[in-house]
């Protein structure tokens, strides 16, 4: 699909779980960076991975941990935001659920405590202020995969997909347990999220091949933490597609977003 820049900080808010800064929404914080444009890239690959039916819930997986897969799926959402459409993101990874910190809300009252009866679904989803909707996973249980592949779910990924235009699904890690096979059921497709940094090649192909064996249907993948020498190259060369396409007399404004003039002295000697 494309690659992009995992810019998070790698440090845990040890006060509180509200107010964690290592889950970011890139595309609002800066929306005009190589970064925010890399995930709008992975949307438009999204509508064009099957002409004719986009896939409607994705989930986003990766082979281990720490691998940029919460960030991922927050940022896509966000570009689905963008252009207004109806976008939710829900957290399936039982385990060791983290979308709810980047909304500053505690993990309570979610997708688990609708299934099990406790809280109705419409009081569960909480609203972003940035146009993304949250479903978190709320009370822990003990059996994740019974859960996850029980019928109670899929009725209410059923109920979901006739509200939402768009659902962002985050998994655990393939390799560490068999949760994202099961997820797959209920969702149309997967992008799989690889870490320069971290990902070993030998985990990666494994996962793949979980992930065909089980007849998943593999959208595309992401790369994320690029390594600063990569990073150079690739900005360097937005840059230049930037200017080769609107011009040398645009450039983006880091205080209002908005592409401003600038001087051009190439010109200016002409």
């Amino acid at each position: 699909m494309c690659a992009l820049f995992n810019r998070s900080r790698h440090h845990k808010n040890k006060h509180t779980v509200i107010d964690n800064p290592h889950y970011r929404i890139i595309t609002v914080e800066e929306p005009l960076s190589l970064a925010a444009e890399s995930y709008r890239r992975i949307k438009t690959s999204l509508e064009f991975a099957n002409v004719d039916k986009h896939p409607q819930v994705v989930q986003v997986c990766s082979a281990t941990q720490g691998e940029g897969k919460s960030v991922t799926v927050l940022n896509i959402a966000a570009t689905y935001a963008e252009d207004s459409k109806k976008v939710l993101v829900v957290d399936l990874d039982f385990r060791r659920p983290k979308l709810h910190r980047s909304f500053r809300i505690e993990n309570k009252n979610g997708i688990t405590d609708v299934l099990a009866g406790n809280v109705k679904l419409e009081d569960a989803i909480k609203h972003g202020d940035n146009g993304i909707d949250c479903l978190n996973r709320g009370t822990k249980v003990p059996y994740p995969t019974a859960i996850l592949g029980s019928e109670n779910m899929a009725k209410v990924f059923e109920t979901l997909r006739k509200q939402y235009e768009y659902i962002i699904v985050d998994c655990p890690p393939i390799l560490a347990v068999s949760d994202a096979a099961i997820i797959s059921k209920l969702c149309d497709g997967c992008v799989f999220v690889i870490s320069q940094t971290k990902t070993e090649r030998a985990a990666a192909r494994e996962s793949v091949k979980i992930l065909r064996d089980n007849g998943v249907q593999i959208l595309g993948a992401v790369f994320t933490n690029i390594s600063a020498r990569s990073s150079y190259y690739y900005s360097s060369k937005y840059k230049y597609y930037y200017q080769n396409y609107y011009g040398k007399d645009f450039a983006p404004d880091k205080n209002n977003n908005n592409p401003t003039p600038v001087e051009d002295k190439e010109d200016e000697n002409k």
